[in-house]
């Protein structure tokens, strides 16, 4: 085999690999984009009752945040960002300071998985956690950006 073919397949595999980070990467950030959408009325800090609170919590999307979390995935391939302080700040959240994409993935899908299960828990503030969601959910957006 020739010393070219070999940098050629090398080169064509690279290429395969960067298409599927670009797909994972375009599969989070619309996700997220979307859950922006149903966030939208948190985010304007409508006054929504605990009804619409549910159907918020309802419709959050979750399917490639799970898939994130359950399979490995080159984070940094990804993205190399942090949460800065100019963020953390931005969208008043500090403990997420030096979030890396893979910290911040977790977050928010355990986050959202958990109120999916556990909204009808009285003691559960649902427009607090929605407000939380919101913020990494802005973060994750800007991380992927």
């Amino acid at each position: 085999m020739s010393i070219i073919k070999d940098i050629y397949d090398v080169a064509k595999e690279g290429a395969t690999q960067a298409a599927k980070v670009g797909a994972v990467k375009r599969a989070l950030r619309t996700e997220a984009k979307l859950n922006l959408k149903f966030l939208m009325d948190v985010s304007l800090s409508m006054d929504i009752d605990d009804k619409r609170r549910v159907e918020i919590i309802k419709n959050l999307e979750l399917e490639e945040l799970a898939a994130a979390v359950r399979y490995e995935l080159p984070y940094l391939a990804i993205s190399r960002k942090k949460v800065t302080k100019k963020l953390t700040e931005q969208y008043k959240i500090k403990r997420a300071l030096d979030y890396d994409l893979e910290k911040l993935i977790e977050s928010l899908f355990l986050m959202i998985s958990y109120l999916k299960k556990d909204y009808k828990n009285k003691s559960i503030d649902l427009n607090l956690r929605l407000i939380n969601i919101n913020k990494y959910n802005n973060l994750l957006i800007e991380l992927l950006g």
